[in-house]
């Protein structure tokens, strides 16, 4: 199948699933979680191709699409959400990072891990506590330096566990302030102080084509300089930098500027990019890939449950303790699991755009310690 026509399925589940959120029963769901269960069903079926297939599209917009638009909605961003809610959302993020690591303990004590995965059990442990503390690229950080695709079916089964799941557990976060009414407060002091209030002064007007042409041109420049930048950083000074950190400091100095701070529509364009990012992520939800790896992959599926219920068990537990509200611990708990860029959709859907900017400079702490973490569990586990 083509590029282009994957990519006008892709816009046509996304228009369809923003017109079912539209709907009563829709709106109880959310146009952003529709887009996940629509591409996911259209992947599974055969309309689409499973990420799987290295389709080329669905790496643009998971590396493209969702930068630029997280550029876009740091536009509207202010400072201060830095300084208000970066406190409370480090404290969570410890949380959350804890979580993933009795996670990994629980599921390995109850399925008795060590007998069924061997020689295996110490670096598998770890490279499922540095994905889900960091990101899939501390995944395969842990898994080329013990060369764990020697283990064979143990590994594609553990890609598939971790991909399948990392897709259900956002959707989860996406509906998750309405799964934990009554546990968690409604509101935060943030929100009370008017950060969350969905509001943004560019709805009152509509965009005008030059707002829109200066804002892909601003988002794609920056996304190239950022990209380039990181690499010379590395290659010149041996600084490992993410280039969303470099991206997120684009926005914020370019936010400052008047003739950028007017320009309409970044709202708008962010939330379509995170609903083409939404839709690439749900190709990834491969659900006959799990009856190909057998047995293995059943408990490998297990495994990875019984990590995500301990992780959300302990944000929960640590929100109501911390009187955190529903979107500051979702946010959190998306940080760990799925990094800088799931916290966009999750941000959209709540309302929360001052939880954006302290939301992706803790995915990326998480990608800069997930690995190190994974790395302690492995040799404590080997000791």
């Amino acid at each position: 199948m083509a590029q282009i026509e994957i990519l006008a399925i892709l816009t046509a589940a996304i228009a369809a699933a923003h017109w079912l959120g539209q709907k009563p029963g829709g709106r109880m769901v959310g146009g952003a979680l529709l887009v996940i269960i629509l591409v996911a069903a259209l992947a599974n079926l055969g309309v689409v191709p499973l990420a799987s297939t290295k389709v080329p599209v669905y790496n643009q917009l998971l590396g493209t699409a969702a930068p630029v638009s997280i550029f876009l909605l740091l536009l509207n961003a202010r400072l201060d959400s830095l300084l208000r809610a970066g406190g409370p959302m480090l404290a969570m993020f410890g949380f959350a990072a804890l979580g993933t690591i009795l996670g990994v303990m629980v599921a390995g004590w109850l399925l008795g891990a060590a007998e069924w995965m061997g020689e295996w059990y110490g670096p598998l442990s770890g490279m499922f506590i540095a994905t889900y503390i960091g990101g899939g690229a501390n995944f395969n950080a842990l898994a080329l330096h013990f060369d764990f695709m020697q283990s064979g079916n143990l590994y594609a089964a553990a890609a598939v566990a971790d991909h399948v799941l990392t897709v259900v557990w956002i959707a989860v976060l996406l509906i998750f302030p309405r799964l934990v009414a009554g546990i968690l407060p409604k509101r935060d002091i943030f929100t009370d102080a008017g950060a969350g209030d969905g509001h943004s002064p560019e709805a009152d007007e509509r965009p005008a084509l030059g707002d829109l042409v200066m804002l892909l041109a601003l988002g794609l420049a920056a996304f190239v300089i950022s990209e380039h930048l990181a690499g010379w950083l590395a290659a010149g000074t041996g600084l490992d930098v993410p280039p969303i950190l470099i991206l997120t400091t684009l926005a914020l100095l370019l936010a400052q500027t008047g003739p950028v701070a007017r320009l309409r529509g970044a709202e708008t364009l962010g939330m379509y990019g995170a609903y083409l990012f939404l839709a690439a992520l749900a190709a990834y939800c491969e659900v006959a890939a799990l009856r190909e790896t057998g047995t293995i992959g059943l408990l490998l599926m297990a495994f990875v449950v019984i990590l995500i219920l301990v992780h959300g068990a302990v944000v929960v537990l640590a929100g109501r303790l911390t009187r955190q509200s529903p979107e500051i611990v979702a946010v959190a708990s998306a940080t760990t699991v799925g990094g800088s860029t799931v916290v966009l959709p999750l941000v959209e859907r709540f309302g929360r755009k001052d939880l954006l900017l302290p939301g992706i400079v803790l995915g990326s702490l998480g990608n800069l310690l997930g690995t190190y973490i994974g790395f302690a569990m492995v040799y404590a586990l080997q000791s």
